[in-house]
């Protein structure tokens, strides 16, 4: 596959997928996906709040008791890369990860999400800081079925993303499948057993139908049957960071 103006390109059958509104549609054969909660206005008002760092950081210790400076930390380090390697971020949302131009991705950073209205505003958010789609590629995906091929990334980062996706299994195997042998997973995400007084927020918003939060020690279990040798957490607040090779 070659990638030339956001469009790729496969040399051994011809095929070739162009965006559509900056955004590639690599979405496996099938039934189209019925609109998610991020498709509606909720996603309109998530994706204003924490891409505005100065209301995400109060606003997250506030919900959910987590030091967020400390996750745009690790973010911005996550994406960090050398030119040839290639990252994956699912599901990027509206891209927060390289809302502010991520300077230290040298390679390719591919942004994969369902939604194609949070993909759409990743698309202006990559236009907006200068990013080439040869940098910052995105695509319409299922993070349960990637269109990766095996052993093809060198690092995932999913943050603040998988309490949204029902089969946390399925996610974490895919995961797994497309790094390479030693790649490396990096993400966080709201647990169902967090401490009090938080988890009151988290069974609300799970309630409420928004997220699908994993219990921490699940989590664990599905990261080992997915192949991940290493898996190493820490908590702020009702958000676990997680590290997985």
């Amino acid at each position: 596959m070659t990638l030339s103006a956001g469009a790729l390109h496969c040399s051994n059958c011809g095929a070739e997928h162009r965006p559509r509104r900056g955004v590639l549609e690599l979405l496996p054969p099938g039934r189209e996906p019925a609109p998610g909660v991020f498709d509606s206005w909720y996603g309109r008002l998530y994706d204003a709040g924490v891409n505005l760092r100065e209301l995400a950081v109060p606003g997250g210790f506030l919900f959910w008791g987590a030091d967020i400076a400390s996750i745009f930390r690790l973010m911005d380090s996550a994406v960090a890369c050398n030119p040839g390697e290639v990252i994956l971020d699912a599901p990027t949302g509206g891209g927060v990860t390289f809302a502010r131009g991520a300077p230290a991705t040298l390679g390719l950073l591919v942004g994969a999400d369902l939604s194609r209205p949070m993909l759409e505003r990743a698309a202006r958010r990559r236009r907006a800081g200068g990013l080439r789609p040869e940098r910052v590629l995105l695509a319409r995906a299922d993070v349960t079925r990637l269109p990766f091929l095996d052993g093809s990334v060198d690092r995932v980062v999913c943050f603040n993303s998988l309490h949204c996706i029902p089969n946390h299994a399925a996610v974490l195997d895919e995961f797994r499948r497309v790094l390479k042998p030693a790649g490396r997973l990096v993400g966080t995400t709201l647990v169902e057993d967090a401490p009090l007084p938080w988890r009151i927020n988290v069974e609300a918003a799970r309630l409420g139908g928004f997220f699908v939060p994993p219990d921490s020690a699940r989590l664990l279990r599905l990261a080992r049957a997915a192949g991940f040798r290493e898996w190493s957490t820490e908590r702020s607040g009702a958000l676990l960071s997680f590290r997985g090779e």
